[in-house]
C-alpha cells in the first residue's frame, strides 16, 4: 500500500546562499541614493560621481595653488638673479667713476693749469681703461707718460745732440715701432701723425709695454727695454753685461710719487 504524499515529503526548492538573500534584502541602489546593510554601504552612480568630483576639486585646487606658487617662486628668483646681476653691474660702474675722478684730482694736483680741464679727463679716462686692461696700476702708466713726455701730447724725442730720435707723443712711440704693434691689434692705416693723438698713442704705448714685459717675463727688464730698446736689452744680456737701470729707477720715483701723492687726496676727502 502506498501511503498519501505527504507536505514533508514534496520536494523542496534549493537554498538560496546567503550572499544572494542579502542583496534581494537590500534596497537597490538605483532606488536609494545611499544604502547601508550590514557592513556595507551601496551608494548610487550620480552620488559616487559626486563624492569623487568633491574628492578631486581640492586635490585639484590645491596642484593648481602649488604650480602658481612654484612659477611665482620661479620668477621671483629669476627677479633676484637679475637684481644682483644689476647690483654687482652698478657697483663696478660706481667704482669706475670714482676710479676716473681719481685719477682727474691726480692729475689736476700733478699738471696744475697746465692742461686744460677736458684735456685732464680725456687723459685719466685713457689711463684708467688701459690700465684695466692690461692689469696695471694706472699710476705707473702715469709713471712713464711723466718721464717720457711730462703729459705733453706733443711732444717730439730728442738724443742728447738735440736732433729728433723719432718719438712721438705721450708715450713716445717710434713709427716703426707704433706699426709693428699696429698689425698685434689690427690697427689699420696708422700714421705717424696718429702718435700725437693722446688715445692712439696710449693705446699703443700701453700695448708695447705690455709686450715687453710679456717677452722679457720681467717687470724691470720690460720697462728697462721699453727706453732702451728690446735688441739692446737682447744684446747686453748676452754679454752678462749690466743694464743702465736710470730710466726704470724714474719710473718707480714717479710711481711712488703718484701713489704717495694720490693717498694725500684721499686722506684729505676722507677728512671732508
Amino acid at each position: 500500500m502506498h501511503r498519501p504524499p505527504n507536505a514533508d515529503d514534496a520536494p523542496r526548492a534549493p537554498r538560496e546562499p546567503a550572499d544572494t538573500r542579502e542583496m534581494k534584502a537590500a534596497p537597490s541602489p538605483t532606488r536609494r541614493a545611499v544604502a547601508i546593510s550590514g557592513n556595507k554601504i551601496w551608494v548610487s552612480e550620480p552620488v559616487a560621481i559626486i563624492l569623487i568630483c568633491a574628492l578631486l576639486i581640492p586635490l585639484v585646487y590645491i596642484t593648481v595653488i602649488i604650480i602658481r606658487n612654484e612659477h611665482d617662486i620661479q620668477e621671483a628668483e629669476s627677479q633676484i638673479t637679475a637684481l644682483k646681476s644689476e647690483k654687482i653691474t652698478l657697483t663696478h660702474q660706481i667704482e669706475s667713476m670714482r676710479e676716473r675722478d681719481r685719477l682727474v684730482r691726480l692729475l689736476n694736483e700733478v699738471l696744475g693749469k697746465r692742461a686744460k680741464p677736458e684735456t685732464v679727463y680725456k687723459l685719466a679716462d685713457l689711463v684708467y681703461t688701459n690700465s684695466r686692461q692690461y692689469g696695471y696700476s694706472p699710476e705707473l702708466l702715469l709713471a712713464v707718460i711723466a718721464v717720457e713726455s711730462r703729459f705733453n701730447p706733443e711732444a717730439l724725442g730728442r738724443y742728447r745732440s738735440g736732433s729728433l730720435s723719432g718719438a712721438l707723443g705721450l708715450m713716445q712711440i717710434k713709427y716703426p715701432t707704433a706699426l709693428d704693434v699696429a698689425k698685434v691689434l689690427k690697427i689699420e692705416g696708422l700714421k705717424s701723425s696718429d702718435l700725437l693723438e693722446p688715445e692712439m698713442n696710449v693705446i699703443l704705448g700701453t700695448a708695447y709695454l705690455t709686450i715687453l714685459i710679456t717677452r722679457f717675463k720681467s717687470f724691470k727688464l720690460g720697462i728697462m727695454a721699453y727706453n732702451l730698446g728690446q735688441g739692446t736689452v737682447r744684446r747686453t744680456l748676452a754679454r752678462n753685461e749690466q743694464l743702465p737701470t736710470q730710466y726704470y729707477e724714474k719710473v718707480l720715483t714717479q710711481y711712488y710719487r703718484l701713489k704717495a701723492l694720490g693717498a694725500q687726496l684721499d686722506e684729505k676727502d676722507d677728512e671732508e
